[in-house]
């Protein structure tokens, strides 16, 4: 393995890691009115905006793996993953 696809697969994991850190939340809020579910609302945000600057940040590629490892997870919620705009042909 490459050192550059070493970095991609470090990266669609960190993400992983994060989009699974945003499902926990969101179970334990659904869950119930406790201590954990407090800590889970105040970290929910954090973890949402983390996972958007690393998923923009995501090159094309990284993006199509990371969707279909969140396919594979069964994941119906799984959040929609910013597209790169195509460069324009038009100057």
């Amino acid at each position: 393995m490459s050192i550059k696809n070493s970095s991609r697969n470090d990266r669609v994991a960190q993400a992983l890691g994060i989009y699974q850190s945003i499902a926990a939340c969101n179970e334990r809020l659904a869950r119930g009115n406790d201590v954990h579910a407090l800590t889970a609302a105040l970290m929910l945000p954090c973890y949402q905006a983390e996972f958007r600057r690393l998923a923009g940040a995501l090159s094309p590629a990284e993006q199509d793996e990371l969707s279909a490892v969140l396919r594979r997870m069964g994941s119906a919620d799984a959040p929609a993953l910013p597209r790169r705009a195509a460069p324009s042909a038009v100057h």
